[in-house]
C-alpha cells in the first residue's frame, strides 16, 4: 500500500471511529444511563456496569485524540515543505502510522517507584493499528454494558408490571379468602429497580414466593369450597331429617288413635333435632367467619349425627307403618273369614256352631271399631272365629 492509499485508509477509519463514538455516546439510553448513574440512581452490580462502561466511552475518546493526532501528523508529514524530498516524507508517514509512535498512558506509577523525573503515568508505545484494536474492545465492551443494562431495566419493567399485577390480584384473592399469611414481600422492588442487571434472581425469587402464594390460596380456595358445600349438605339432611319428622309425627298421631297413648313402641327415636338444627347454623356462623377447617371438622361430625338421627327417625317408621299395617292385616284376615260364613251360611248350615260364630263376629267387628284398639285380643277372637269356620266347614 502506497503512502497516499495509507492516508486515505486512516482518514476513513477515523471518520468511522467518529461516527460510530458519537452515536454510541449520544444515544437516549446512553444519556439516560449516564445520568442515572451520576445521579447515584443505580446500585449494585448495574451501578458498576454503568460506571465501566461510561469510562471506556472515556477511554475511547482519549485514544481518538491520540490516534488522529498521529493521524493529522502523517497529513502534515506527508505534504511536506519545499526543501524536504518525497522519500523523507514518506518514511515520515510510514513511520507514523506503521511503527509504535503512539505513546499511551496505562496507569499510574507507585511513589515507591518513581524517580524524581520519571513520569506519574506508565506509558506504552504502540502502533496505531495496535491502538485500533485496543478501541474496538473499548467500544464493544461499552457497547455491550450499556445494551445490557438498557435491555435489563426494559425487560425489567415489563416483568415487574406484570408481577405487580398478579400480586394485586393474588391481594384481592386474599382478601376474598379472608387469608393473612404466606404473603410474600415485595419490599426488594424498590432494589430490583435500581439495580435491573441483579433483578433476574430477584424476580425469580419474587415469582416462586408468588407462585407459593398462589398454591396457598389454591388449598385456602379448597378447604373453603369444601366447607361450604359441606354447609349445604349438613342443612339438605336437616330439611330431610325435618321431613322424615313429620312423617313420622303424622304416622304416630294416627298409631295412637288406633292403638292409644300407653301402647308401648320398642323404638322411639329420640328427637335432637333442634340440637342439630342448632349444630348447623354454629356451621354456618363459622363458616361466614373463615372458619373453614373448622367447618370441614364439625360438618364430619355432623354428618355422622345426622345420619344416624336420620337412620332412627326411618326405624321408627317402619315400626309404627309395620303396627298398622298388622292391622290391616288381620282386617283383611277376619274378611275373608266373614266372607267364609256367609258362603256357608248360604248352604243353610245350622246348629250351636253358627251361633257362636255369628256371636264372635260382632264380638270381632265391635273390637276392631273400639279406641284404642286391643290387637291381641281382636287377634284371638279371630283365631277362634277360624276355628269355628272350620269346624262347621268339616260338617
Amino acid at each position: 500500500m502506497d503512502v497516499v492509499e495509507l492516508i486515505a485508509t486512516w482518514k476513513q477509519r477515523l471518520a468511522a471511529i467518529t461516527a460510530n463514538a458519537n452515536e454510541l455516546s449520544e444515544a437516549e439510553s446512553t444519556k439516560r444511563i449516564r445520568i442515572r448513574a451520576r445521579e447515584g440512581r443505580y446500585q449494585g452490580l448495574t451501578q458498576q456496569r454503568a460506571e465501566a462502561a461510561i469510562a471506556q466511552i472515556s477511554m475511547l475518546r482519549d485514544d481518538y485524540l491520540l490516534l488522529a493526532r498521529v493521524v493529522d501528523e502523517a497529513v502534515q508529514a506527508h505534504q511536506g515543505g519545499l526543501f524536504t524530498s518525497r522519500e523523507t516524507r514518506d518514511e515520515k508517514v510510514v513511520a507514523l502510522l506503521c511503527s509504535p509512535s503512539i505513546s499511551r498512558a496505562t496507569g499510574p506509577v507507585p511513589i515507591e517507584k518513581r524517580t524524581l523525573l520519571g513520569s506519574a503515568n506508565h506509558h506504552d508505545q504502540m502502533t496505531p493499528d495496535q491502538l485500533l484494536t485496543l478501541m474496538q474492545k473499548e467500544f464493544e465492551l461499552a457497547r455491550d454494558l450499556l445494551n445490557a443494562i438498557d435491555s435489563a431495566e426494559a425487560e425489567g419493567a415489563l416483568e415487574l408490571d406484570g408481577l405487580r399485577h398478579d400480586f394485586v390480584g393474588m391481594e384481592e384473592r386474599a382478601a376474598r379468602l379472608q387469608a393473612g399469611s404466606d404473603r410474600p414481600s415485595f419490599i426488594e422492588l424498590q432494589d430490583l429497580q435500581s439495580d435491573p442487571l441483579n433483578a433476574k434472581a430477584g424476580m425469580d425469587s419474587l415469582k416462586r414466593g408468588l407462585q407459593a402464594w398462589s398454591a396457598s390460596l389454591d388449598d385456602l380456595e379448597h378447604v373453603r369450597v369444601s366447607a361450604q358445600d359441606a354447609v349445604v349438605r349438613a342443612k339438605t339432611a336437616l330439611g330431610d331429617l325435618n321431613r322424615l319428622s313429620g312423617d313420622y309425627q303424622m304416622q304416630l298421631m294416627q298409631f295412637k288413635e288406633l292403638f292409644g297413648e300407653s301402647t308401648p313402641l320398642k323404638l322411639m327415636p329420640g328427637m335432637q333435632i333442634e340440637m342439630l338444627s342448632s349444630w348447623c347454623g354454629t356451621l354456618e356462623n363459622m363458616l361466614i367467619a373463615g372458619q373453614w377447617n373448622a367447618v370441614n371438622v364439625g360438618a364430619s361430625r355432623l354428618n355422622i349425627a345426622m345420619n344416624e338421627a336420620i337412620g332412627n327417625v326411618n326405624l321408627a317408621i317402619a315400626e309404627v307403618q309395620t303396627k298398622c299395617a298388622e292391622v290391616d292385616e288381620l282386617k283383611g284376615h277376619f274378611n275373608a273369614l266373614r266372607a267364609k260364613e256367609k258362603a256357608l251360611f248360604g248352604q243353610e248350615v245350622q246348629g250351636v256352631a253358627n251361633e257362636a260364630a255369628s256371636l264372635l263376629r260382632g264380638q270381632i267387628e265391635a273390637m276392631l271399631k273400639s279406641r284404642p284398639l286391643d290387637l291381641d285380643g281382636a287377634r284371638s277372637l279371630i283365631q277362634k272365629y277360624q276355628n269355628i269356620m272350620l269346624t262347621i266347614g268339616r260338617r
